[in-house]
């Protein structure tokens, strides 16, 4: 029954810097994910080590892109992960998207971003999702931002702040429908040909 099964949504961890801030919350994304009663893992760009795509013959071999290709070829949805920096997201998150193609086609995508700042991350979600845009897949309008991210978490991972959780619950909501819809439709309408 449409709306009953479990689906798949793993989390794109965007940053490979020493002491990253940025897994604590991507493993908290994950265990909301698998609360709302789906599958999930974190899809550690750090330890893929990509390649920097430069469209080589054989780069596609790359075990790293081979398993990334993989994930999201399996999934229904993905939360893509980036701290920000510099006003953007991560050159890692944009060299993982250039690695990939049908993957993320028609497939709802929720950006979400972390700083230090007050506002952090917001900047890296909402560029992160013009990207997206152009690889055909559906960023949903909601996204969490893990601002202020060195008071956030403690040293365990722990959420220190519980009014994230309403936070984090809605937006995995919110690509859940997504999912569901546009797995429907993949699964049903017959795609547009381009002329």
């Amino acid at each position: 029954m449409v709306g009953q099964e479990q689906l798949f949504i793993p989390v794109i961890l965007g940053s490979i810097r020493e002491g990253r801030r940025s897994l604590h919350a991507a493993s908290y994304l994950v265990s909301r994910v698998i609360a709302a009663g789906h599958a999930s893992e974190v899809v550690d760009l750090k330890e893929l080590g990509l390649p920097m795509y430069s469209e080589e013959e054989g780069e596609e071999q790359h075990a790293g892109v081979q398993a990334l290709r993989s994930v999201l070829g399996r999934s229904d949805a993905s939360v893509w992960l980036s701290p920000e920096y510099n006003h953007s997201f991560t050159g890692v998150i944009k060299n993982a998207i250039d690695h990939v193609d049908t993957e993320l086609r028609r497939k709802p995508v929720a950006a979400c971003g972390l700083s230090g700042a007050p506002h952090g991350g917001v900047r890296a979600s909402e560029g992160l999702k013009v990207v997206l845009i152009e690889m055909h897949a559906v960023p949903i309008r909601d996204s969490v931002h893990f601002s202020e991210a060195r008071h956030l978490f403690g040293a365990d991972g722990e959420l220190l702040k519980p009014e994230f959780e309403r936070r984090v619950d809605l937006v995995v909501n919110e690509l859940v429908w997504y999912a569901r819809a546009l797995k429907w439709g993949r699964n049903t309408i017959p795609v547009p040909e381009r002329p």
